[in-house]
């Protein structure tokens, strides 16, 4: 396994992708996920429980599942609909966050140190990702130009988000939160995460150098997990510190709840660019399993959208 703490990946692939993600901006059609929508169960073969984190254009799916209430965990990846596992080296928990259009899978591990470091899964190989001087690191999104997004533990205990481009870290820092994570980003260098601030969480977005609070209505604690090209928001939220977590999909008609047919709990974790969502949903017996929820397809306008106009190596 190798290690960066600072020095970008050999990109391969990715240093040839600008083009390819100039034609898909102008190829796909702007779906609405809300309205009439079908849910597929996602449940890896031979687990009693499985999570479903990230998903990407092509169907492919990855996520976590485990036969111990979660003590350990193995990832997977489903790709045509064959699962396969994904364990770091010598890791008895791996979790795989997301996975983006070139096949790319990042999320993170616990190490023999028994703490948190993140990975980059390519190409057959496991990269870990640490934000340097970080006791603990996570990866958790990864856009089509190989840049990063996540959170780590500083050294007074607190945790930040980072965006890691061009080998270079950054730390993302929301106004007035005490802690946050970066979640998700697009191509468009468009970044979602969650702030805490006095035991409350809400959801944001950076776009263009600045923040905007994403909050559900009437909520008391609201995640923003991942961001499509078309600026559509998939995350968790709910009414009180005890009340269970359902899930959402922002979109320029608003807020519309997510909930699995017959579940306690529902959690939306990704939304990819045909306005598919993957999420975790928890039966009645509070087994956790993955989902994939398919929208009806409606076109509903054109992509207006622009790219981050900070000039850099990303």
């Amino acid at each position: 396994m190798n290690n960066v703490t600072g020095q970008e990946p050999n990109p391969g692939r990715l240093a040839h992708l600008p083009m390819a993600v100039a034609a898909m901006l102008f190829s796909l059609a702007l779906v609405d996920p809300a309205g009439a929508q079908s849910f597929t169960p996602i449940e890896c073969p031979g687990y009693l429980e499985s999570e479903s984190l990230g998903m990407n254009d092509f169907g492919t799916i990855v996520g976590t599942c485990s036969n111990d209430l979660y003590e350990t965990s193995s990832g997977y990846v489903r790709k045509g609909g064959v699962f396969t596992i994904l364990d770091a080296p010598g890791s008895a928990y791996t979790e795989p966050w997301d996975v983006n259009n070139l096949g790319a899978v990042v999320g993170d591990y616990i190490g023999e140190d028994g703490n948190f470091h993140g990975f980059l899964y390519r190409g057959g190989r496991f990269t870990t990702i640490d934000f340097p001087g970080a006791s603990q690191s996570s990866v958790q999104g990864i856009d089509d130009l190989g840049r990063m997004v996540g959170i780590f533990l500083d050294e007074d205990g607190v945790f930040e988000a980072f965006l890691y481009a061009g080998g270079r870290f950054e730390v993302i820092r929301y106004p007035e939160a005490d802690e946050a994570s970066a979640e998700g980003i697009n191509v468009l260098k468009q970044i979602v995460g969650t702030w805490d601030a006095d035991g409350a969480s809400h959801g944001f977005l950076l776009k263009n150098g600045r923040f905007t609070s994403i909050v559900y209505p009437g909520a008391a604690h609201t995640t923003a997990n991942k961001i499509n090209l078309f600026g559509q928001i998939v995350g968790t939220w709910s009414e009180s510190d005890t009340s269970f977590f359902r899930g959402y999909v922002l979109t320029r008609s608003g807020f519309e709840n997510i909930d699995y047919p017959g579940a306690i709990v529902t959690t939306s974790h990704d939304i990819n660019n045909l306005g598919q969502i993957v999420g975790i949903f928890k039966d009645e017996a509070g087994v956790k399993h993955g989902y994939l929820r398919i929208p009806a397809e409606r076109h509903v306008g054109h992509l207006e959208a622009e790219a981050d106009n900070e000039s850099d190596d990303d």
